[in-house]
């Protein structure tokens, strides 16, 4: 149940996911303001009756409306004596009545026992007297309790009853005294002590007059002449001093009494308010740790340190790395965005990572203000692990200042929040590695299908690009034959560069090539850029990370990222698939080079170079499908020719295969010189080799051979004895006419013309 104490009800909403509209708008109620807490108000009775709200997952009772709209009756004076004086509020009266609460009333109504406690002694005495009417002896005390019965048993006695009620003790007294001795002894005056005494502990006006009284009641028999001897007025003074010092005693206890709960009451309701405060942290909590520092859940935490804290300037400063970002405010009229370590307050946080609690923060030198009524400020610092991750601040206006209790309780909400924002940036820590995992394996796939070498590199360089965002994204590759690196894909940036050379320690790429490591460099500027690339069109200042490509305990290159927002440093996440992304990218090129490499195995020959038989009569029988698909009239010409070196067997005979070798790639070096790069070229035996030649005519093809002839002619090979070997070569050509598809005949005609320009004595061309 939700019990409404010290005017300050519990929120059982706060904290709560599922919580209704209604329960999650107490976590907003303010509890302080900018001022200084007032003392807290007297407590008020627990409500009568509640209502209970059932959810899913838990409980909560809520007040109805009619119970919060009649204001409960506020004690006027201290709270137990308030009890010990039977006072009842409105929800007491409001319960069943019954014999047994009645009978338990009246043995608590301490009116009833005081005015118990006066009569039995009255009678007392009174019965011992010798009285002229001794029957009132008995009715006076008898009607007297019988008064403060009826008086207990009023269910709704108002306030002032108590007063009225000591008053009718203390006339008792006095009537007492007045009928049992008239002369004006007054024996039973000692009876007005307790009576003084408890209007004493009470207090107020009223309470004060009746206490006035029973001291008067008391020296009331001093002022009848010769009423009294010496020893009776003695007596009576030291009776009426008695009084006199219990009263002051019973005021003081009481007092005392009041100021301790006074202070238990303030200290409960600063219990409670930070109760509530920390559960409402501890929502805002958990949302912070779900969804990370975002704008909207740093704004949330103002909203609350502004509407359920009471503070009027906070604000939350996000550490990137190298300043504070101003990550939510609330009420400044000029928020700083950014504070760096070396400026201000927060600067200084920064530096010591240590609280700061300013009661005036414009004295202080370093105090920079977002509004000119700022007065006080506390400065927490976020740490976790030792890292920090922001500072917490709020400042108030006006006359109030910050106090040690704001202070401590920022201090437990800053330790909150910094714990929130540390498992929220390790939940977007994890968040962000998956993402960039499923990024990089579904770029690996793309690029793992790809075989071409032509256009791998700019694949891989756009796919780099795609995995780890960046400006610009540069692949460094090693030049097979020459052993150097050069830069051969860009993508978002100057392409210019491709081609030039990368130093082995020179910029990201050369470090980290040199270092095999993943190097991240926040701030790179154009000073130390590979000098081949200084001129590039790119920004003079740069946050780049190169990534080496090591396969085989060989770096083969590397990938390089580059970005000219400088704040946008790359991440450890980005740094560790970095290393995992150049690695991909390297084996992507090395087997895409390998495929290539066995793919021109298989149709090049490997003395000479140029392409095998096999590759030599597939391309031809392509060239036969496409043509007999064209028209004969729009069929374009086609020739061929067919080498023969001139005795190349005795060459073998003579110095050797080794010799007969370096002859063929010599005239395989000589023919790849002559013709054109679209025509087909094959060695077509051990040491004949053959030409088609599209678009050209037979007096074309009878050109190129005879070029050919003697050049290959003009060759000299060294044999190793000192004697220079010269080879010829005869040739054959021929033409394939309009209406011809199939190159068997081209071939046929042209090997004839061969075996004539053979017959005719060799080292010449025929054309057939």
């Amino acid at each position: 149940m939700v019990h409404a104490l010290n005017g300050a009800s519990a929120c059982p909403a706060v904290g709560r996911a599922d919580a209704s509209p209604r329960q999650r708008a107490c976590v907003s109620t303010p509890t302080r303001t900018d001022a200084k807490p007032a003392r807290a108000a007297k407590p008020t009775k627990p409500a009568a009756t509640t209502a209970t709200a059932t959810t899913n997952t838990d409980t909560a009772t809520v007040t109805p409306a009619s119970a919060v709209a009649a204001p409960a009756r506020v004690p006027s004076g201290y709270a137990p004596i308030e009890q010990f004086f039977g006072d009842r509020d409105a929800s007491a009266a409001a319960r069943t009545w019954s014999a047994a609460r009645m009978s338990l009333r009246i043995q608590r109504d301490p009116q009833l026992l005081l005015s118990i406690a006066i009569a039995l002694p009255v009678l007392a005495v009174e019965g011992a007297s010798e009285l002229v009417l001794p029957w009132l002896a008995v009715v006076i005390p008898v009607a007297f309790v019988a008064l403060q019965v009826g008086l207990t048993a009023w269910r709704t006695a108002p306030e002032w009853l108590a007063t009225v009620r000591l008053g009718l003790s203390l006339l008792f007294v006095g009537v007492s005294n007045a009928f049992l001795d008239p002369s004006g002894t007054w024996p039973l005056s000692a009876l007005a002590v307790p009576v003084v005494a408890l209007a004493a502990s009470r207090g107020g006006l009223g309470s004060i007059t009746i206490g006035i009284a029973g001291m008067a009641t008391i020296l009331l028999p001093l002022s009848f002449p010769g009423g009294t001897d010496g020893t009776a007025r003695q007596e009576t003074l030291a009776l009426a001093m008695a009084a006199v010092v219990v009263a002051v005693g019973s005021r003081r206890v009481v007092a005392s009494l009041e100021r301790s709960s006074l202070r238990l009451r303030s200290a409960n309701h600063r219990d409670r308010r930070h109760a509530r405060q920390l559960a409402a942290v501890e929502s805002v909590g958990r949302l912070l740790a779900r969804e990370g520092p975002t704008a909207q859940t740093l704004d949330n935490v103002m909203g609350l340190l502004e509407g359920t804290f009471g503070y009027r300037y906070p604000s939350v400063y996000v550490w990137d790395g190298f300043a504070l970002q101003l990550g939510a405010q609330r009420n400044y009229r000029f928020p700083i965005q950014t504070v760096t370590p070396d400026k201000g307050i927060i600067g200084r946080i920064v530096r010591t990572q240590q609280p700061i609690l300013l009661p005036d923060a414009r004295k202080d030198p370093d105090f920079l203000s977002g509004d000119p009524d700022v007065v006080s400020e506390i400065g927490i610092p976020l740490v976790a692990d030792g890292d920090l991750l922001g500072v917490l601040n709020v400042e108030s206006s006006g006359e109030h200042r910050l106090d040690d209790d704001d202070f401590a309780t920022m201090q437990i909400v800053g330790d909150r929040l910094a714990a929130a924002l540390a498992l929220g940036r390790e939940r977007q820590k994890l968040t962000e590695r998956a993402a960039l995992l499923d990024r990089l394996t579904t770029f690996a796939t793309v690029l793992g299908s790809s075989l071409d070498p032509s256009t791998l590199d700019d694949d891989a360089a756009e796919g780099a690009s795609a995995v780890i965002p960046a400006d610009t994204t540069v692949i460094v590759n090693i030049d097979e034959e020459t052993g150097k690196y050069r830069i051969t894909a860009v993508h978002g940036g100057d392409r210019s560069v491709i081609g030039q050379p990368i130093a082995i320690g020179e910029g990201v790429s050369g470090r980290s090539i040199k270092s095999r490591n993943v190097i991240v460099d926040d701030h790179l500027d154009r000073s130390r850029f590979p000098r081949s690339v200084r001129d590039v069109n790119l920004p003079d200042a740069l946050a780049a990370m190169a990534a080496p490509m090591v396969i085989a305990d060989e770096v083969v290159g590397a990938v390089t990222w580059l970005r000219s927002d400088l704040t946008k440093v790359f991440t450890v996440q980005e740094q560790e698939i970095a290393g995992l992304l150049a690695g991909r990218v390297g084996f992507a090129l090395i087997n895409a080079r390998l495929h290539q490499k066995t793919a021109d195995a298989a149709i090049t020959d490997p003395l000479t170079g140029i392409h095998n038989r096999r590759h030599f009569d597939a391309a031809l029988e392509r060239e036969d499908a496409v043509r007999r698909r064209v028209p004969a009239e729009r069929r374009r010409m086609r020739a061929a020719i067919i080498f023969d070196l001139d005795y190349f067997g005795k060459v073998n005979k003579r110095f050797g295969h080794q010799i007969g070798d370096r002859v063929l790639r010599v005239f395989a070096d000589t023919l790849r010189s002559r013709v054109r790069a679209a025509d087909l070229v094959a060695r077509y035996g051990g040491e004949e080799f053959v030409v088609i030649l599209e678009n050209a005519s037979r007096e074309e093809a009878h050109g190129i051979a005879e070029a050919v002839r003697k050049d290959f002619a003009l060759q000299v090979v060294e044999t190793g004895t000192g004697e220079q070997l010269r080879s010829t070569v005869s040739a054959g050509c021929a033409q394939l006419e309009a209406w011809e598809v199939e190159a068997s005949l081209l071939l046929e005609r042209a090997d004839v013309a061969l075996a004539m320009a053979k017959a005719g004595g060799r080292d010449q061309v025929v054309a057939a």
